[in-house]
């Protein structure tokens, strides 16, 4: 029994003494302690960014890369004015911008332990809200060529948020509008199609008729609904006269889909503009069309044009 306790725990400290000699060698490898901050963590508007790096580690750092998350639309972009604003007396560092990669090379003999460098870059912040991973490599030689791998990287992470709503307002003003000018345009063609009086007749009476062969329907009232079979033709009729301007509404309404597709979406872009719960940080995407939903039902309730039951 002791043999067989002997061979597991034997495997056990050798395992424990691997890992904490993989441990030390990390430890005395360079390890750059990182602080990233912003002028402004606003969605889509430009920012100077400032990034000090922090030798930790037990070797010096002689080269340093920072990759900034995305590019173009979908992340930051238009980067520009890199600046070294703090470095050691004794050390000249320099700064490149390639794409979306900062580079950063030493003289002498590096960052010893407890030194520091900081750098400056200007760029427009990501349209949309989310939180961003940024990476930056460090490595002891001071050569570009030792950054491709760098010995040694770290994530960090970076929330840009929505921290004013004013295109949120901008387009719930757009959409109250075309609401309710489309609202009135199908009162419009309501009135010259079929007159507005006689629209709201034939309203309640399909109303009635729906509300009957409902209640029928529940009872099993076999009598009641051959009776009301029998008016199905006159209710049809009426449903195809009051669906005439709806139609031509459709073809016009038309041109606030042109609106949203050909102006709002290119113009604001994927920029997030509001934070609903469940939902998270919506786009004009999704943004307008939620708003046309709820504004055109408002609007045709204030207006006294109901939805037509089929």
């Amino acid at each position: 029994m002791r043999k067989k306790l002997v061979i597991p725990l034997l495997a056990l400290l050798t395992v424990a003494a691997l890992v904490a000699l993989v441990g030390s060698v990390n430890a005395a490898g360079p390890n750059g302690q990182v602080s990233i901050s912003a002028s402004t963590q606003s969605v889509g508007q430009a920012a100077t960014y400032t990034i000090t790096v922090n030798n930790a580690g037990q070797t010096s750092i002689g080269a340093i890369n920072v990759t900034i998350p995305y590019v173009g639309t979908q992340g930051y972009k238009d980067f520009s004015n890199p600046t070294v604003t703090q470095e050691p007396s004794s050390q000249n560092w320099n700064i490149s911008i390639q794409s979306n990669y900062i580079t950063l090379v030493g003289s002498g003999q590096g960052l010893s332990r407890g030194q520091s460098v900081t750098f400056t870059f200007d760029a427009t912040n990501p349209q949309p809200a989310a939180t961003y991973k940024w990476v930056i490599g460090v490595s002891e030689n001071a050569t570009e060529s030792a950054l491709s791998p760098p010995e040694a990287s770290s994530t960090f992470n970076f929330s840009i948020n929505i921290s004013a709503i004013d295109a949120a307002f901008l387009i719930l003003f757009i959409a109250v509008i075309i609401a309710f000018i489309n609202t009135s345009l199908n009162r419009v063609l309501i009135n010259y199609f079929v007159g507005w009086e006689q629209y709201r007749v034939m309203q309640k009476e399909m109303n009635e008729y729906r509300q009957e062969t409902m209640a029928a329907a529940r009872a099993n009232d076999k009598k009641q609904m051959e009776k009301l079979k029998k008016r199905q033709s006159q209710i049809n009729n009426m449903q195809s006269k009051m669906l005439k301007p709806q139609m031509v509404q459709l073809a016009i309404s038309a041109v606030y889909f042109v609106i949203w597709i050909w102006v709002l979406i290119p113009t604001f872009q994927n920029k997030s503009m509001i934070y609903l719960p469940g939902l998270g940080a919506l786009s004009v995407v999704y943004w307008y069309p939620i708003c046309s939903f709820f504004l055109s039902i408002l609007a045709s309730r204030i207006l006294g044009i109901m939805p037509i039951e089929t």
